[in-house]
């Protein structure tokens, strides 16, 4: 009986270290995208995706990520959101403060997470904050994209880069499902009308990148004919299984599809990102937070 205890205390022993591990480290995580039929780019362009930070720093202002992701030389970097934790603006600062410093590596495209998104509908609690915070990552001259898209080159590459702003009933805990029969009859001319040419690159439209926070609705976002869809906020399921994925969602929904990892639907690319931090409860296990590099094959 002592033997056993002694292993069982070992295991959790084992099992703290290895939360504690997890919870102040980060990967680079490298997925490849194909070239799409017909288009005319050079090819080989790299983007730097990150979602969830939730205010984490890795070394002193974030030295060690800025660091990583300079190093990387990317054509572009795009956020997902959940970047800060909400509040008043106290809990920003580390967000905004590494944030601002990303333009002076490669363009920077930044949509919102819902805890942006709640600082932005509720005014009544959260004041100016979100203004505050926006305007301040606007003026260091980062794209931000609220229902909207922007068309831009990347190494001969026509590209646009839409995020989609999600209201926050989305990411409820209560019957989450219920949206999609919400998305399914809409689509990208009703939640951003006009600003996506929808033509598939074969018949010469633009590579069309959606960044989308709530990931349930991740095959949705695919069928509305985007080529990489860009998703986050389920935190690698918090803990992570071998074959199975993600365990829990914030929406307390039991292994999710989509979690933090490279899937294809139908024609698009869907990569979900486990996120670069925790809120609440930060609970990591076998689920490295990580930097997003994608490459496009030649």
């Amino acid at each position: 009986m002592i033997g056993l205890l002694l292993i069982l205390l070992l295991i959790v022993v084992l099992l703290s270290f290895r939360i504690f591990y997890e919870n102040h480290t980060f990967v680079m995580r490298y997925y490849e995208v194909k070239k799409k039929m017909g288009s005319q780019d050079e090819g080989g362009w790299k983007i730097v995706f990150l979602s969830d930070l939730h205010n984490k720093e890795y070394g002193s202002g974030n030295q060690r990520l800025l660091d990583a992701i300079r190093r990387e030389a990317p054509d572009l970097i795009l956020v997902g959101g959940d970047m800060l934790i909400r509040s008043t603006g106290e809990k920003s600062e580390h967000a905004a403060a590494f944030l601002e410093r990303l333009p002076a590596i490669a363009p920077v495209y930044c949509a919102n997470g819902n805890h942006e998104q709640k600082m932005k509908e509720c005014e009544e609690t959260y004041g100016e904050a979100y203004r505050k915070y926006r305007k301040r990552l606007a003026d260091s001259g980062i794209h931000m994209l609220e229902n909207e898209a922007d068309t831009i080159w990347i190494r001969g590459q026509r590209m646009q880069i839409g995020g989609l702003e999600i209201p926050v009933s989305f990411f409820t805990k209560q019957f989450p499902w219920k949206h999609h029969e919400t998305y399914r009859e809409e689509s990208p001319e009703k939640q951003m009308p006009g600003q996506f040419d929808l033509r598939p690159v074969s018949e010469g439209g633009p590579y069309k990148i959606l960044l989308a926070h709530q990931a349930l609705y991740a095959e949705t976002y695919a069928g509305w004919g985007m080529d990489l869809v860009l998703c986050g906020h389920l935190h690698g399921g918090v803990v992570r299984l071998p074959g199975i994925g993600g365990v829990i969602s914030p929406q307390l929904t039991l292994f999710p599809k989509y979690s933090g990892e490279h899937s294809r639907f139908r024609d698009c690319d869907i990569i979900v990102s486990k996120g670069l931090g925790g809120h609440s409860i930060p609970i990591r296990l076998f689920n490295r937070a990580e930097v997003i590099v994608i490459r496009q094959k030649s």
